[in-house]
């Protein structure tokens, strides 16, 4: 099993997070993104999965992606990669599987010790290729 999920971006610097429902919820916050389909190569699930999660189109902004492994709801180890990601739209909308989302800054995330499903090691890896990114280099 595999799965993918991506730090999306808006234009201001802001990255998206999802609440998720209740019933299935691992996280308080996450990231959009999900189990990939049989033979779903991992950027077509990607950009299925923001869409889905969403409404937002995303563009990869890096060919590098983080990986981990972990375990699916069904018990079985799953690899999840973990892109970076931005969208030109800040209007989002939420799939059943969400009940709220919002826009916040990698300070913010820091400052209010959010947790997603990655580990800090790659969130903090993802902050500074989004820097690196949007600096020019």
């Amino acid at each position: 099993m595999a799965a993918a999920f991506a730090f999306v971006f808006s234009p201001d610097g802001k990255m998206l997070l999802l609440k998720e429902n209740e019933k299935k919820r691992k996280y308080m916050w996450d990231l959009p993104g999900g189990t990939l389909t049989d033979r779903e190569a991992p950027l077509s699930g990607l950009h299925r999965e923001v869409r889905e999660e969403t409404g937002l189109s995303v563009t990869v902004l890096s060919q590098s992606c983080w990986l981990k492994w972990d375990h699916h709801q069904s018990g079985n180890p799953i690899l999840v990669a973990f892109y970076l990601a931005g969208t030109d739209s800040r209007e989002v909308t939420v799939s059943e599987e969400h009940t709220a989302y919002r826009w916040v800054t990698p300070a913010e995330y820091t400052r209010e010790r959010l947790r997603v499903s990655a580990e800090e090691s790659i969130v903090a890896d993802c902050f500074a290729r989004y820097r690196e990114i949007t600096a020019g280099g």
